[in-house]
């Protein structure tokens, strides 16, 4: 062991010199667990509930107004009967104003403002036969409509299904009737409906080569005959 030198100043003082080293506990975080984490209320304020609302009129709203201009005029006789007596009301209102401004003068005052309260009576009139009755008729049409198209639309699903069912039952029977179908075969080397195998293809080859030696054979000698 080394000997501790008496002339150093750290063993000449009382101060406290040097730094000791921090613990392990010491160095843990300063923040507590999950203090990042946060927890969204489940119950949902009076501001978000009305802007959830709001957002569903505004949808509502689009949409009719969608089946407003897709649906306008329907063409059915009873709508277009309202139609033409607002317009009768409408024209009649126009002309009856008219006429009280210009009889002013050349017939009783009582007679012009009859015409004008006429004129009034015409605009109420075709006020409420477009509110009571042309809106009413073009949202029966438009109920009618869109009925009529959810049917439709339930008509095609079912046949859909109903298609897609009839094919998952035929298909096991097609795969048996598939099985039981008799391979073609590939023809042999003579024509055969059946395959030879390849010893079997050899020994054909050979037998007729030899047939074919034979043969040639034969020829020469008919030839070396006929010569001689």
């Amino acid at each position: 062991m080394s000997q501790r030198n008496p002339l150093n100043d750290r063993y000449n003082t009382d101060e406290k010199l040097g730094q000791t080293r921090k613990s392990a506990a010491s160095m843990k975080p300063k923040t507590k667990a999950a203090s990042s984490v946060r927890l969204e209320p489940t119950t949902k304020t009076k501001k978000e509930k009305k802007q959830e609302r709001k957002a569903r009129e505004r949808a509502e709203r689009a949409k009719q107004a969608e089946l407003d201009r897709k649906y306008y005029n329907p063409p059915t006789a009873e709508f277009k009967r309202m139609k033409r007596l607002w317009w009768g009301l409408l024209i009649a209102a126009v002309a009856f104003t008219a006429l009280s401004w210009l009889v002013q003068g050349h017939v009783p005052d009582p007679v012009a403002f009859g015409m004008l309260i006429t004129a009034y009576l015409c605009i109420f009139g075709a006020l409420y036969v477009d509110i009571r009755k042309v809106r009413k008729l073009r949202r029966e049409y438009q109920a009618e409509m869109e009925a009529k198209k959810s049917k439709e639309l339930h008509a095609a699903q079912k046949q859909a299904r109903a298609a897609a069912k009839k094919k998952q039952a035929d298909a096991p029977v097609a795969a048996e009737v598939k099985e039981t179908e008799p391979v073609n075969k590939p023809r042999g080397l003579f024509g055969s409906g059946f395959r030879l195998s390849k010893a079997e293809e050899a020994r054909a080859q050979k037998k007729a080569q030899k047939e074919a030696a034979k043969a040639e054979k034969a020829a020469d000698a008919d030839t070396t005959d006929t010569s001689n």
